[in-house]
């Protein structure tokens, strides 16, 4: 057994000794309590509704406000226009090279790279959105090979590092 088991099994057996039955009347107290809190937002909702008719044209105002600041700060950096990048790996041995990454759902199948040329090289040319990408490369169908050339890598949870791209 290891400590943590060992301290989870301590934390178990000290809450089941602090365990206390409630007072009596305790259960009807906070129905009570609920239906009080319940009454004074309704008055309060009551201020706003339908009394208060500039509340919806104050509510389009500033969900119009947000929704435009969401655009300017999305749009902006690159005017919500996707950018071309190039990925390439050097497999001379390859029979299939694959691309896949959080920008096609890790889909095999979907980006098949063109290769390899003279040199051994395998490369697709790709459009994507502004962003962080995580990716692989697929070689012939079974093993799954980190970019190379990658500057950022993260680990995957199998064991692999997904090579980052930031656009």
């Amino acid at each position: 057994m290891n400590g943590g088991d060992y301290q989870d099994r301590q934390l178990d057996e000290r809450l089941a000794s602090a365990r206390m039955q409630a007072p009596d009347g305790f259960a009807s107290r906070v129905v009570a309590r609920i239906r009080e809190e319940e009454s004074s937002a309704a008055s309060v909702w009551s201020l706003l509704w339908p009394a208060g008719q500039w509340f919806v044209p104050a509510a389009a105002g500033a969900l119009a406000t947000l929704l435009l600041v969401i655009g300017i700060t999305f749009f902006g950096r690159h005017g919500g226009e996707n950018v071309k990048v190039t990925f390439e790996l050097h497999a001379p041995d390859a029979h299939q090279v694959e691309l896949a990454g959080s920008f096609n759902d890790w889909a095999r199948g979907r980006i098949v790279l063109d290769g390899p040329d003279a040199t051994g090289n395998w490369t697709a040319t790709v459009s994507l959105p502004a962003g962080r990408h995580e990716y692989l490369f697929m070689v012939d169908g079974r093993e799954w090979v980190t970019d190379p050339k990658a500057t950022v890598f993260r680990p995957d949870g199998f064991g692999n590092r997904n090579a980052v791209l930031d656009i």
